[in-house]
């Protein structure tokens, strides 16, 4: 485990823009040409990116890569915390909102994709397959993800609420990206009389229009659509304000219903400048007022971290469990084709003194004896080398069980062959 090492940036210590110039400079050929890594995996998401990997100096290898990148903004976890990140990131730990569920699907898709590249080894799969069974085990013992309270879910309910229904609304989302696909493809299953995708790269809103059978927009164009739409919700991760005082005074001059324009911006850095909430005829909603809304559900995912914390606790323990198992399997395989090369060469020596007519008796008690002492030799010096107490403890404690397991079997087989005459 202590291979393993995960580098992270995410919302807790970057703002949008930041992780987008990092997803930009983080690439695979960091890792794929630093022949001190065996395997990594890279995660890229609109609130994090997180490279995790295997090497001999997990450290030191993402030390390096910070300081090439001139990442101060970032955390570096080596072994059991490595671990203990993924699956609490699966788990939805370290998600904005507590127990998202879109944070799974990515990490699946992250771990699958380094798979087919080749690009991750034994001990990374392992890892990311714990994580992937921590986050299953938590959404189904726990209520983790109960209650909508993800960014776009919680948007999807919260229009649909002070809306007084999203039945028959005309709905504009502007932006394209992970929160917008997600949105609009929450909304899309609703019954609205029309849904538009607005994007900065119209191809790419063109491509999810298709997709969700809705109507794609030039964000140029967003001034006509908002003058006649119900509710838009805006999802860019733009740097700057798509919707500002200006633009929205002169789309409410033109508004061709009398309804009350519902905008719901839930973008980092926002997209709707704070001013617009004072023109008449608009509601602004922004994530404080998600968050709010979403308290109560909230809380009661809170109220299982705890759990999940437990949970996986258990799954690091299965982990390590599993790594020891394969160890001594490793250890075990040495142990026996070290016996065997030394049955096979006293078998040799014994064969050729029974041809030299040497009595047979001499001959095999020889042989045993050399196969004894020739196999015990190298491992009695490691543990006579050996002297970690609660190790050596446990294995007498063992031994004892087994020598005396094994003295009664064989006093058992004696009774029961004596009574068989």
């Amino acid at each position: 485990m202590h291979k393993i090492g995960a580098l992270w940036l995410s919302h807790k210590n970057c703002d949008v823009l930041e992780l987008e110039e990092v997803a930009d400079r983080l690439n695979p050929e960091l890792f794929s040409e630093d022949q001190r890594v065996s395997g990594y995996a890279i995660i890229k998401t609109c609130n994090r990116v997180e490279a995790y990997i295997t090497s001999e100096y997990p450290r030191e290898v993402l030390e390096d890569v910070a300081k090439r990148l001139k990442l101060e903004k970032r955390g570096i976890f080596v072994g059991k915390d490595a671990v203990e990140h993924l699956m609490r990131v699966s788990c939805g730990l370290e998600a904005m909102i507590v127990g998202e569920d879109q944070i799974l699907g990515q990490i699946k898709k992250c771990h699958l994709d380094s798979r087919k590249e080749g690009t991750t080894d034994s001990l990374l799969d392992m890892a990311f397959e714990r994580a992937i069974k921590a986050a299953k085990r938590a959404r189904s013992e726990t209520k983790i993800n109960e209650g909508s309270v993800s960014i776009g879910s919680a948007a999807v309910a919260f229009a649909d609420v002070i809306s007084g229904g999203l039945e028959g609304k005309s709905i504009l989302v502007i932006g394209a990206g992970d929160m917008g696909t997600l949105v609009a493809k929450a909304i899309s299953k609703k019954s609205l009389k029309a849904m538009f995708i607005a994007n900065r790269t119209y191809e790419k809103a063109k491509k999810l229009a298709e997709e969700l059978c809705c109507e794609v927009v030039k964000l140029d164009d967003k001034e006509r659509y908002l003058s006649a739409c119900d509710i838009a919700i805006c999802t860019t991760s733009a740097p700057h304000y798509i919707l500002d005082f200006k633009l929205m005074a002169r789309v409410m001059e033109h508004r061709r219903t009398d309804n009350e324009l519902l905008i719901i911006d839930i973008a980092n850095p926002k997209d709707v400048e704070e001013r617009v909430s004072e023109i008449k005829g608009i509601e602004l909603y922004d994530l404080d007022s998600l968050y709010e809304i979403s308290e109560e559900n909230l809380k009661r995912r809170l109220s299982e971290v705890s759990k999940v914390e437990r949970m996986i606790e258990e799954e690091i323990e299965i982990f390590n469990y599993i790594l020891n198992r394969q160890k001594t399997e490793i250890l075990v395989t040495m142990l026996y084709k070290h016996g065997y090369q030394v049955m096979e060469e006293e078998k040799k020596k014994a064969l050729r003194y029974l041809e030299k007519g040497r009595d047979r008796k001499e001959v095999l008690e020889g042989f045993s004896h050399a196969i004894l002492a020739k196999t015990l030799h190298t491992p009695t010096k490691i543990f006579r080398n050996y002297t970690d107490a609660n190790f050596i403890d446990l294995l007498i404690l063992q031994f004892e069980k087994e020598f005396d397991g094994h003295n009664e079997r064989r006093k058992y087989k004696k009774k029961k062959a004596k009574k068989n005459q």
